[in-house]
């Protein structure tokens, strides 16, 4: 199996250069930023729990795939722009969180298993906003435009694994297992490789759009 803790010494390295220009670019930026190392941080306290309280790290998902859909939905509040699509926004930024948090209420016991309706959820609105900012940058000088494309491949690929991932426990073919975690972290340095690019045209043309 890949060892994790070098992807988490990439994400802190990314997370450090995008902090560097914190306070001198715009919202989105500040925002992009903050979904950076909030994740970064979620994944490392996930990766400890089982070492540091002999828990396991199972209900971490539900924190992290509401945090991500919360951050990158206000993200692309700030890249999109006809009404029709900060509306669409809107409803669900409310809507979601809400039903999400009710079911956990409702029935507590959910808290504490992986739920893949839960990752749909959170994550085919993501990939729709990040579909239309692809679109709205036809023609134009895009903003964050490698960004998106490295979230849109990510969230649409890494969907996929944990559908196959979760065939894989039906089924019981616990062989497939690592495979499956290798996959994801391989797409995780993808991703990480679109975010190192976009830092790079952030900071290194000066004179273009991001």
């Amino acid at each position: 199996m890949l060892e994790p803790k070098y992807l988490f010494l990439t994400s802190a390295i990314l997370c450090l250069l995008y902090f560097i220009g914190f306070f001198k670019y715009d919202k989105a930026y500040k925002i992009f930023t903050i979904y950076l190392a909030v994740g970064l941080l979620i994944d490392f306290i996930a990766s400890k729990l089982w070492i540091w309280f002999k828990i396991y790290n199972i209900f971490t998902a539900h924190f992290y795939d509401l945090f991500q859909f919360v951050i990158l939905s206000y993200f692309y509040s700030h890249l999109l722009k006809t009404k029709k699509q900060l509306l669409t926004i809107y409803i669900l930024l409310i809507i979601l969180p809400v039903f999400l948090i009710l079911r956990f209420v409702i029935n507590p016991s959910l808290f504490f298993e992986y739920s893949l309706l839960e990752t749909y959820l959170t994550t085919m609105p993501l990939i729709v906003y990040s579909s239309m900012h692809l679109y709205n940058s036809l023609g134009e000088k895009p903003v964050f435009y490698v960004a998106n494309i490295g979230l849109l491949f990510y969230l649409f690929t890494s969907t996929f694994i944990f559908l196959l991932f979760k065939l894989i426990d039906v089924f019981k073919m616990e062989e497939f297992n690592s495979t499956m975690i290798n996959t994801n972290i391989i797409l995780q340095y993808i991703k990480f490789g679109f975010f190192f690019y976009q830092w790079k045209l952030i900071f290194f043309n000066k004179n273009e759009q991001y």
